[in-house]
């Protein structure tokens, strides 16, 4: 091709209509990438508006329970179990979650290869709950728990 011919093709070619397809894509990215930015940003702007904006003594107080705080909370110490406990159940939770979409598309013909990563994942869960037996993370030992 010449240099004539081929910028005529060039220019040709940028002169064509945009595929309707890839038109419509780029519309629906954008509207969720609006979206995205709208329900990121309207909390924000919801809580700024509707918050109220007075200054109470209660405001920065510790509270639990609906029990008047007594005490300094610097000064208490929280056992660890508790927290170790607590850390134990968001990890099986989010775990949990993972064999809904298994579940899910199950009868759609996961086969036998999906069954047995299925089990895999379930006997890793209950070794780390006996691993967690084993150390002890399930006795509330009454001394570690007190507050002093």
């Amino acid at each position: 091709m010449t240099d004539n011919a081929l910028h005529t093709h060039f220019i040709h070619q940028m002169s064509a209509p945009p595929d309707p397809d890839l038109v419509a894509d780029g519309f629906v990215l954008s509207v969720f990438i609006l979206l995205g930015i709208v329900f990121a940003v309207a909390p924000l702007v919801a809580c700024y508006l509707l918050s109220p904006r007075c200054k109470n003594q209660h405001i920065g107080a510790i509270y639990e329970c609906g029990m008047p705080a007594f005490g300094e909370a610097t000064s208490s110490r929280f056992g660890v179990f508790y927290y170790l406990y607590a850390l134990i159940f968001i990890v099986f939770e989010v775990d949990v979650l993972y064999l809904f979409p298994i579940a899910r598309i199950y009868r759609q013909g996961v086969g036998l290869a999906g069954f047995v990563e299925m089990i895999i994942f379930v006997i890793i869960l209950f070794m780390a709950i006996i691993y967690a037996w084993k150390k002890g993370v399930w006795k509330w030992e009454r001394e570690a728990l007190s507050l002093r």
